[in-house]
């Protein structure tokens, strides 16, 4: 008999994590066809509609191949990685998925670190983290103004791995000297400025801001490594996330993308 009413209950709590699970993925779903909404028609890049820009990031646009790509774009790829939120906790492992739009500014990142599911996004200007336990109950739900700053300040900066975004009209550059330029998006009351570092090859090596960690504004620093070809596009494969802090640097996020696939949102 109590082998039967504890397998009876076994049952029903995996229905109950397998109800949670689909709820989480379905309301993100629904997020996802929002960001990916479009009414452009198809329209291919050219270098002339690169000429507005400096030549340091038309030279890098040309070099990673935004031309002939669509204008008006998503794309979808995959993840590995590892994530510390504190420098006393360990590095925690993830898989995630990731969705970018250049037609509607924004991204969605759903994470999954079992049992741990984890949404952060930028998306109608504005900014929010959920972090849930398997798919049942929000550990945190935070969704504040300097969370929508620092997820413009993280959208700004993971457009290395979406160059197409940078073509953004909502972003004024200003080359700070041969190696460095300055990049500021506005996005309704919203602005964020970012410094890109390119390297020997013209390339973004490294991306600096100022990004909120919490209620604090702190230095910040993304560190792109291995340049690969994914879908026509050369982008790094592996970026590393680091806060600059007064006690030190603290590197809280690695992530290795694959599955890259740009997806035109005028079709």
């Amino acid at each position: 008999m109590i082998f039967t009413i504890l397998g009876i209950i076994a049952i029903v709590l995996a229905l109950i994590l397998m109800i949670g699970m689909i709820s989480f993925h379905q309301k993100i779903e629904k997020e996802k066809t929002a960001l990916f909404a479009s009414t452009k028609t198809s329209v291919l890049i050219s270098e002339e509609n690169l000429d507005g820009l400096s030549k340091l990031m038309k030279d890098y646009l040309i070099k990673v191949g935004v031309v002939g790509k669509p204008r008006h774009c998503n794309v979808i790829f995959r993840q590995t990685g590892t994530i510390k939120t504190d420098p006393k906790k360990d590095w925690l492992r993830f898989k995630a998925t990731q969705y970018v739009s250049s037609e509607n500014t924004g991204f969605i990142w759903k994470a999954r670190a079992f049992p741990i599911f984890i949404r952060d996004k930028f998306q109608d200007r504005k900014g929010e983290v959920k972090v849930n336990l398997l798919g049942i109950k929000n550990l945190a739900a935070i969704s504040t103004p300097e969370t929508d700053q620092s997820s413009l300040g993280r959208y700004f900066g993971e457009l290395l791995w979406f160059p197409i975004g940078f073509l953004d009209n909502d972003i004024a550059w200003t080359e700070i000297d041969t190696k460095t330029i300055k990049g500021t998006m506005v996005k309704g009351d919203l602005f964020f400025e970012g410094y890109f570092t390119f390297n020997e090859e013209g390339l973004i090596s490294t991306f600096r801001g100022k990004r909120y960690r919490d209620k604090t504004l702190e230095d910040f620093r993304g560190e792109a490594r291995d340049y690969v070809l994914m879908d026509d596009l050369l982008i790094p494969k592996t970026m590393i996330a680091i806060w600059e802090l007064e006690q030190g640097n603290l590197a809280y996020f690695k992530a290795s993308i694959s599955d890259y696939k740009v997806i035109d949102a005028g079709q």
